[in-house]
């Protein structure tokens, strides 16, 4: 008998890739280095194949870069956008060299506070260096 067809889809999660609306979203891990420096990261997209995006000097975690038109293809041929969220790793074991390394630039950058303006917006009043 004619009746009503109900069809249910799963789609299973990537791991790697998401979306936001019609966009890709990807994730990608850069170092301190490339952080503070800037350069190029590879980033991978849905198709197999990477971009090259560019890291700006003192890029924060968090920053989405887009690299337009690199996202999914749609049925009329184009591409969505990538949404690229750079986010800062650092290592979890140090060479006896790279800690130096690390102790030298956090002392050449100790008058740098990167919670100054979480503690200005959130009313603290930031006092001397014996209260931190």
């Amino acid at each position: 008998p004619n009746g009503d067809l109900f069809v249910v889809v799963h789609v299973k999660k990537h791991p790697v890739f998401g979306h936001d609306g019609t966009a890709l979203t990807v994730t990608v891990p850069i170092s301190v280095a490339e952080a503070a420096l800037g350069g190029q990261v590879r980033v991978p997209t849905l198709d197999g194949s990477t971009v090259l995006l560019k890291v700006t000097p003192g890029t924060k975690s968090g920053t989405k870069v887009r690299a337009r038109g690199k996202g999914a293809k749609h049925a009329d041929g184009k591409s969505s956008d990538l949404l690229v969220t750079l986010e800062i790793v650092a290592p979890a074991e140090l060479s006896e060299a790279a800690k130096s390394a690390l102790e030298a630039f956090a002392a050449e950058t100790s008058d740098f506070d990167p919670r100054a303006e979480l503690m200005k917006h959130a009313g603290v009043k930031v006092q001397a260096e014996a209260s931190k």
